[in-house]
């Protein structure tokens, strides 16, 4: 052992102390990260980070992963690797670690010049804990118990870990980073510690193909009610105020048990609330032990599941929060696995971007080959996805790629999947176009490095619509429907978007404001909204907004808090929509009387801002006018309406209409782009295809995107005076005529252009 290395082992054992609730953790002096634990912006980089997941036992073959790195760093390139060093793999007994594997890949990347992104494992304790301790398994909502056991991703075993509520894990998971730390951190090659691989609960994500909804919420051991109870305390102060909060009687607070079924509304957001503060905490636990042990390194995560266009009731995270602690804050895409249509992605993006706050963000995980379950597989990665995906990410502002994986999968239900590569160690179209695309990205990190999107439109989302929809519902797709389809309306207006919580109102340069789904009317949020349309903005709500108040009673009055005398309208008694899919039509019942339409995805006739069709969703609700214009009637019902309201506007839809664009309902998506394109347009824009412009001095990047299934040819008008456009990929002049350029894009395709 290096006289360095035992100096850092033995710094390393001295500074440290931990604790759960509080977390009192010191290290020691401040870094360029700031204070341990301040979660401040990452060092400046110096390059783009692109690279490749690389280690989880037992892949690759250690007889390779020298000549594979080596291929890694030496002909394609890459600069940066991850590693899996599974907790179980690592720690066979109580006091022992095997670091051998770990260290040699570590080893290996400091001689290539490679840097490493090491995960802290914790989904995968070692089997000696769990039998220490029993109790310690996390415990669904029908009171079953999870044993650890292997996973299709983990073949060494350990999933899904034990529950950190128990002090015994805490301390042994203490123990693991730190013990890791020992291992990793005197290796030049270090870059950091992925903190917590795609967060959240982590059985919720159930391997047993069979489960029910109730198998896959988490955790109801008996610290974790503990737990909530206490969070209940301090939150109440007293049972009274408890028992009127949740209209209960209980005598004790040992009576609490959190909500199994679908019941009432207080005590489910509750719970919810307490588990994603529950995760935060988690967070901070990994993140500042960490830190405690190595002050110099960056501290990164990232999720796989992106509220609000995804759920966040049984995943148990608010993305803000978690990345409040991280210098670097990242995503997982699997576009050929999960998310097949392009948009959906770019609203992924956008929302790492929100929740990163400004800080860097990375795509840490991008699908590298085909998705793998037991016999199943995806439609493979195509060098077009690789391109499409690479410069989404550079055009949304990310300064990161690392695929998941290098080599394809050795054994388990993901056998055969993922790789960049071919199994045995061979370059595919993938690799090379991957290369390819890391070698021009980095030619121009001069552009990309300080580019962030500056959005004039953003998205108002509260974790509290989506519990409480949960809460109503059994799952959250009339909230995730919503933010999906007026997303994917921004992305066809060729617009960027950021996504905000409430507490931010009032702090951007927004000059439109879209809030999806908002059964919640919390005055606070109610009066900011209002300042907002006064000041001179633009604001869309839609049905329901404000329907409950904070305790989750049904306002008498919707909206609430005097909006309805402000912005002209009041809510009458809405229709539950019956409505079909692009991929399942709705077919009525036959005979259908009249009356009844109105179940049945009725349209609504709008006459401004445009005349068009709109078929509802969801909810249909008619409206009483008082001072508002209508815009839009079903029969003789008005059911949607705008008023000017101080220097802005208002935009009232009496229907779930993002949720009727996520269903594939056009018009209302032309009847968005009427009402946003007055007051803001895009930098740059075409009509068949999606051009994203990635701004310089004097040299530009125009990214174009093509997501239809047919080539496309646009014309975009160019924001300055470019003489030159080249084809990046082909090398290939384009002709610039009157500051315009036509792009031909192949389908499912993006072309990117340097402008000079």
């Amino acid at each position: 052992m290096s006289a360095s290395r035992r100096e850092f082992i033995q710094k390393v054992g001295a500074g440290v102390s931990l604790a759960w609730g509080g977390l009192r953790i010191f290290a020691g002096p401040r870094t360029l990260l700031g204070a341990p634990g301040a979660g401040q912006s990452a060092p400046p980089m110096k390059q783009f980070l692109y690279g490749t997941q690389f280690f989880r036992p037992p892949n690759p073959p250690r007889a390779l992963r020298r000549e594979m790195l080596k291929t890694i760093a030496q002909e394609y390139r890459f600069n940066i690797i991850r590693l899996w060093p599974n907790w179980d793999y690592v720690n066979p007994e109580p006091d022992k670690w095997v670091f051998d594997e770990v260290e040699e890949v570590m080893k290996y990347c400091d001689e290539l010049g490679l840097k490493a992104l090491v995960g802290l494992m914790f989904e995968l304790a070692p089997w000696w804990l769990e039998q220490k301790y029993p109790g310690a398994r996390f415990t669904d909502a029908r009171g079953q118990p999870v044993r650890i056991q292997g996973s299709p991703n983990n073949v060494t075993g350990g999933w899904p870990g034990l529950c950190l509520d128990w002090e015994p894990v805490r301390q042994a998971s203490a123990r693991y980073i730190q013990e890791l730390v020992k291992a990793v951190a005197p290796h030049p090659s270090l870059y950091g510690y992925d903190c917590w691989n795609e967060p959240h609960i982590e059985p919720a994500w159930a391997r047993n193909i069979w489960a029910l909804p109730q198998e896959i919420l988490f955790c109801y051991c008996e610290k974790t009610i503990e737990a909530f109870r206490a969070w209940l305390q301090q939150k109440y102060g007293t049972l009274d105020r408890l028992n009127e909060a949740w209209t209960r009687r209980y005598a004790d607070w040992k009576a609490i048990d959190p909500p199994r079924a679908l019941g009432t509304y207080a005590d489910w957001v509750d719970w919810r609330r307490f588990i994603i503060e529950r995760s935060t905490r988690e967070m901070k636990f990994r993140v500042e032990t960490a830190r405690a042990a190595d002050p110099k390194h960056i501290m990164e995560s990232h999720a796989a599941h992106h509220p609000p266009v995804d759920g966040c009731v049984t995943t148990g995270t608010n993305g803000w929060r978690l990345a409040e602690v991280l210098d670097v804050w990242g995503m997982s895409l699997f576009p050929r696995w999960q998310f097949p249509v392009i948009y959906h992605g770019a609203a992924k993006f956008e929302i790492t971007r929100s929740n990163a706050a400004g800080k860097d963000f990375y795509l840490t995980e991008l699908q590298g080959g085909h998705g793998n379950e037991g016999l199943w597989r995806s439609p493979k990665m195509r060098p077009r996805d690789i391109r499409i995906y690479n410069w989404l990410g550079v055009t949304t502002g990310a300064k990161g790629v690392i695929y998941w994986n290098y080599q394809a999968e050795a054994t388990g239900r993901e056998a055969t999947g993922y790789g960049l590569v071919a199994r045995d160690g061979s370059a595919t179209e993938r690799s090379l176009e991957a290369a390819k695309n890391n070698r021009l990205i980095q030619e121009h990190w001069d552009l990309i490095k300080d580019w962030r999107p500056q959005p004039e439109v953003a998205l108002l989302t509260d974790q509290d619509n989506a519990l409480l929809t949960y809460a109503a519902a059994g799952n959250e797709d009339p909230s995730t429907a919503s933010f999906q389809g007026y997303y994917k309306a921004l992305w066809n207006m060729d617009l960027w978007a950021d996504f905000i919580e409430p507490s931010s109102l009032g702090k951007g340069n927004y000059k439109v404001l879209i809030a999806p789904w908002h059964l919640m009317g919390k005055k606070e949020t109610c009066e900011k909204l209002r300042q907002f349309v006064e000041q001179g903005g633009t604001l869309i709500i839609e049905t329901g907004f404000g329907l409950f108040d904070e305790r989750f009673y049904y306002n008498p009055v919707v909206p609430p808090y005097g909006l309805d005398q402000v912005f002209g309208y009041r809510e009458g008694e809405s229709f539950w929509v019956n409505a079909g899919t692009e991929a399942q039509p709705l077919i009525p019942p036959r005979n259908l009387p009249p009356s009844d339409w109105v179940y049945y995805e009725p349209e609504i006739e709008f006459t401004e801002p445009l005349a068009i069709r709109v078929k509802a969703n969801t909810y249909l609700t008619p409206l009483e006018i008082t001072t508002a214009t209508p815009l839009g009637k079903y029969q003789e019902m008005t059911v949607a309406a705008r008023k000017k309201v101080g220097k802005g506007q208002v935009y009232y839809f009496g229907t779930n209409l993002g949720a009727s664009i996520a269903a594939g309902n056009d018009n209302g998506m032309e009847l968005l782009r009427a009402i946003v394109t007055r007051v803001v347009q895009p930098p740059v824009t075409a009509e068949k295809v999606r051009p994203r412009l990635v701004p310089g001095e004097k040299r530009s990047l125009l990214a174009v995107f093509n997501d239809a299934t047919e080539d496309r040819t646009g014309v975009i008008k160019l924001p300055a005076s470019y003489s030159r456009a080249t084809d990046l990929h082909r090398q290939a002049p384009l002709p610039v005529e009157q500051n315009t350029v036509r792009v031909t894009v192949p389908y499912q395709d993006v072309v990117v252009l340097l402008l000079e």
